[in-house]
This record gives structure tokens, C-alpha cells and sequence, in this order.
């Protein structure tokens, strides 16, 4: 009698343990992971590549980096520029998600209007996102690292945190100087 109630233990202590170290999107499809069948409860909307940066495991050349660039009318304009051309075809103009091309993708894009106002995802996270993409997290995300300079996307990443903070309420570390 003890024996199947010790083995159910010991299964569900391995999937507990499974998902508190890898995560949800790691050991299940990311829609199991959702709400709703559509975002995880991170507005990034992979599971994985937060649970990437939550446990510090973004690559280290990415690690504490600070965007620089301060919203300047000329680097909002080339931010401006850049996203019309690079990101709003997913992401939509005001930067939530609802692009004409996102409407097509398994993994919705970000909503980048509420998650650029959370306090969890700083610029390192951000400029990863950018200039990795997401191929290593299996989303659409397209990688901008071999086509934009490291000041374009830091420039991209200042104008959506001006147009987007009427949404969110910036993150600290988005206009404070280092």
C-alpha cells in the first residue's frame, strides 16, 4: 500500500522540481503555459526566454547593459524610424502586440507597452531581445544584431519607452544615466 503512494510522491517531486528548474515553457508547450491560450503571465509572451533572464541565464555579453541614449528629438526620431520599419509590422504602432504580420505568428509578438513598464525587464533585457531574436525560444523574433548598429537598437529601445510610456510608466533604469 505504501509503495504507489511513495512512487506518486516521487513523481510529482521530479515534475515540480522539472518546472522549477527549467520552467513552464521548457517541459510543456507554451500555450499549456498561457492563460486563455494566449500570453504567459509575462507580457514578453515566452515563457522561456523569461525564465531565461529570471534566472540570469542570458548570455553574458548581454548582462547590466545600459541604454545610453536620451530622448533626444533626433534619437527619437531615428528610434521612430527604425521601429516603423523594423518592428511595427509585429508589434503595431503603439507597440501592443496587434501588427498585421504578428496576426499570423504561433507566438503572438510582445506586447511591448506593458512589458517595457515592468520593473523586472531592464535594458540588458531588452537590447538581448532585439538583437538575439527569438529563434532559441522558438518565437518569430528575428534577430537585429548583424542589421542594426548597437546605438540603432539602444536608439529603437529609447523611442519605444517614450511612446510607449503614456501606457506603462518607463522602467528606472530607462532614463536614469548610469
Amino acid at each position: 500500500m505504501w509503495k504507489p503512494v511513495l512512487t506518486g510522491f516521487v513523481v510529482a517531486a521530479v515534475i515540480v522540481a522539472g518546472f522549477l528548474t527549467f520552467g513552464c515553457g521548457a517541459l510543456q508547450n507554451a500555450r499549456f503555459c498561457a492563460k486563455n491560450g494566449t500570453a504567459a503571465a509575462m507580457t514578453v509572451r515566452s515563457p522561456a526566454r523569461h525564465d531565461a533572464y529570471i534566472r540570469n541565464q542570458m548570455p553574458v555579453t548581454y548582462r547590466g547593459r545600459r541604454n545610453q541614449y536620451l530622448a533626444t528629438i533626433g534619437n527619437l526620431v531615428e528610434g521612430a524610424r527604425i521601429y516603423d520599419q523594423r518592428c511595427a509590422s509585429c508589434h503595431g504602432m503603439m507597440g501592443i502586440g496587434d501588427g498585421e504580420a504578428g496576426e499570423k505568428l504561433v507566438i503572438p509578438p510582445a506586447d511591448l507597452s506593458r512589458s517595457l513598464g515592468e520593473q523586472l525587464y531592464r535594458d540588458d533585457f531588452f537590447y538581448w531581445s532585439i538583437a538575439e531574436g527569438g529563434a532559441e525560444f522558438e518565437t518569430a523574433m528575428p534577430p537585429f544584431k548583424d542589421e542594426l548598429k548597437p546605438g540603432e537598437i539602444w536608439k529603437t529601445l529609447t523611442f519605444m519607452r517614450a511612446a510607449f510610456a503614456e501606457n506603462n510608466g518607463a522602467a528606472q533604469d530607462a532614463i536614469a544615466l548610469p
